[in-house]
């Protein structure tokens, strides 16, 4: 059996390289004419890969856009923690009567400041309506700090405060999460 097996080898390899030379052969053939380019082919080829490539660059500005506007926006939150922490400790003390509550006032009133500070800062590379909340909050902020200072108590901090509440919370709306 194992005679036979060879026998049959040795023709089957012989005849599968004929068929392949074959093949080959084949498509070896001249082709005549002359070549000439497709000028209509080749505009819409330049004008796809030349809006493939503004598209490409678009996309990468928006990314970056949107990654400065999420950096802008983190450091908003962390800064307005913050500020909120240091006029929330003052007004503990103010309504502890603690003897304390003049420095923790003029605390008050530096982060208040600085907040405000930051939010203008930052308004030159954001989105308008953004700007605008920033702006606004960076005015209130101001204006706190100056009651604050100005030894004010009761209504005139609450309605302010409250106002910086909600620019802070239209802040945060605006902008993007991630």
């Amino acid at each position: 059996m194992r005679t036979s097996s060879r026998r049959w080898g040795l023709p089957s390899a012989a005849a599968a390289a004929i068929v392949g030379v074959g093949v080959i052969a084949g498509c070896g053939g001249a082709i005549e004419g002359t070549a000439q380019q497709n000028d209509s082919q080749a505009a819409e080829y330049a004008a796809e890969a030349t809006s493939s490539s503004v598209a490409a660059s678009s996309s990468q500005k928006a990314a970056a856009e949107r990654e400065a506007l999420v950096e802008q926006c983190t450091m908003f939150v962390t800064r307005a923690g913050d500020t909120i922490d240091t006029y929330n400790t003052f007004i503990d003390a103010a309504n502890a009567e603690a003897a304390d509550t003049g420095a923790k006032a003029s605390a008050a009133a530096a982060a208040l400041r600085s907040a405000a500070d930051g939010a203008n800062a930052a308004t030159t590379a954001l989105p308008p309506d953004l700007t605008g909340l920033l702006t606004d909050y960076a005015n209130n902020y101001r204006e706190l700090a100056a009651a604050v200072d100005g030894g004010q108590r009761g209504d005139i901090l609450n309605t302010l405060a409250s106002r910086g509440d909600e620019l802070s919370d239209s802040i945060r709306a605006a902008c993007p999460t991630s």
